[in-house]
């Protein structure tokens, strides 16, 4: 029976796991190893704030592409939204602990499956893995906990990781003014009335504490701040375009790209029409038009283009959108732009020291500050042993801004039948390659059941010498 190990129990685990079990026409054992973030919800579903919504419309949410109205049908079967309609159930932005019950539940079914048939045994361990041993048999997983597991194929599924570290002047680890990860506790360490919250990042993860601090009621002044100083988009309601790309895409360059954009963008607010359009139609492109790019151009996108990409392509539900605004005309909330130069802990606050735009130094000064810039993206820093060992062992490369596996290295013995090879990357959601920033996020959701279908399709062990194989992984958001 083949067996296939997947590091990390989140989101993409999961799902890895769930369309393994039902796609496979074959006998096969599943083991997912999961620690720290709940099974089957991760960091984004595995809040318990119910403030904290989707960014996408219930509609999009299934996670099961080739049955695209199964999000829909489970939350008609709740109680909660027995009296919602049909139309306002597709378009509303649920909880997302409420998609983290959906995701989870989902997972259940392939743990305890009902169905006696089911060829797939699907099984979960509490551990955290902290290494890969390669032998002539297949690979073998090393638990913290001092156990293994023996499989043909592993999948690394760690997800998000904790945001980066900034300079200090002194060791901020143990420091209760300063949260390092916005996901642990930080409700505990709030000041009292009338502090001060400094929230590192202007994101989707500073809406959420926005969010969570306008619901409890919490009475103090919170400071936002980044580079750019821009805040995430609302949803709208947009109109039917049309595909707009030509033929000879592939071969256009970032400036041409870039004026083909603009033109549209110009047209739509002619039409009087939200320009955010003109962005959404290159979704299904994302891939293939980032993988095209000379590095040069990927280069120039993310020092240029990559901040309004963010925040126009990434929206958040209108509802969320109005409390944030809210918060800063009653000035509750305040946005300051400039780069993040060094954290100052002193007796009374911590520091900030931030650089503006024209070169004048600004200093805000909180009674709690919460790294809110997102996941961590230089891969070999990633807060996850197994990785950064595989990383170590120059396992991975990067070629042209793209995260290469050099399994001519590591696994020689491998056939030319297992082609989606024993060491694969699910979900390196973002990478910092040499060009030192984070890579733009492809459309992931198309190709969910890619990975599962291709373990699917490779028959248990039939190994033999081969001389060359290589894969290319590109970062994705899931």
């Amino acid at each position: 029976m083949t067996t296939i190990a997947i590091v990390g129990g989140g989101f993409s685990g999961t799902m890895a796991a769930v369309n393994l079990a039902r796609l496979s026409d074959h006998d096969m054992r599943v083991v997912i190893i999961n620690a720290k973030r709940p099974l089957g919800r991760g960091t984004a579903y595995g809040t318990t704030r119910v403030e904290h919504l989707l960014n996408v419309a219930a509609r999009n949410m299934s996670a099961l592409p080739d049955m695209p109205s199964h999000f829909v049908d489970w939350l008609r079967s709740r109680h909660d939204f027995r009296n919602t309609s049909e139309a306002e159930l597709r378009q509303m932005f649920a909880p997302r602990r409420v998609y983290g019950d959906y995701i989870r539940g989902l997972l259940e079914t392939c743990l305890h499956p009902i169905d006696a048939r089911c060829r797939v045994k699907v099984e979960s361990i509490d551990d955290e893995a902290v290494d890969v041993a390669v032998n002539h048999e297949g690979l073998t997983v090393l638990l913290k906990g001092g156990d293994t597991v023996d499989a043909e194929q592993v999948v690394l599924a760690t997800g998000n990781q904790p945001p980066g570290a900034f300079p200090s002047t002194s060791p901020l680890r143990h420091d209760p003014r300063y949260r390092s990860d916005p996901w642990d506790d930080w409700l505990s360490r709030l000041p009292p009335p009338g502090g001060r919250v400094v929230l590192l990042g202007t994101g989707l993860t500073m809406v959420d504490i926005v969010l969570t601090l306008a619901e409890i009621g919490w009475d103090g002044k919170i400071v936002a701040v980044s580079r750019h100083g821009m805040l995430p988009k609302s949803h709208f309601r947009g109109i039917a375009y049309q595909d707009y790309l030509p033929a000879e895409v592939d071969s256009m360059g970032l400036a041409e790209l870039r004026a083909i954009v603009q033109q549209h963008r110009d047209r739509l607010r002619q039409m009087s029409q939200n320009s955010a359009i003109a962005i959404d139609k290159l979704r299904p492109h994302t891939q293939r038009l980032w993988r095209n790019l000379s590095t040069a151009d990927k280069r120039e996108f993310l020092k240029r283009d990559a901040a309004i990409w963010n925040v126009t392509r990434h929206r958040i539900a209108v509802s969320i959108h109005n409390k944030v605004t809210d918060a800063l005309d009653s000035g509750r909330l305040q946005i300051v732009s400039g780069t993040i130069e060094n954290l100052i802990p002193g007796e009374q606050h911590i520091d900030v020291v931030l650089r503006d735009a024209d070169g004048n130094e600004l200093i805000q000064s909180g009674d709690l500050i919460i790294n809110c810039t997102g996941p961590q993206s230089h891969f070999h820093k990633r807060d996850c042993r197994c990785s950064i060992i595989c990383w170590q062992r120059d396992w991975f490369v990067v070629m042209n801004s793209t995260l290469v596996f050099r399994l001519t290295t590591i696994l020689p013995s491998l056939t030319a039948s297992a082609r989606l090879h024993r060491v694969c990357m699910q979900s390196v959601r973002c990478l910092k390659a040499r060009c030192g920033r984070p890579l733009p996020f492809p459309n992931f959701e198309a190709r969910r059941c890619e990975l599962p279908k291709s373990f699917c399709s490779v028959s248990p062990r039939r190994f033999r010498k081969q001389t060359s194989l290589s894969t290319t992984s590109e970062s994705s958001r899931g």
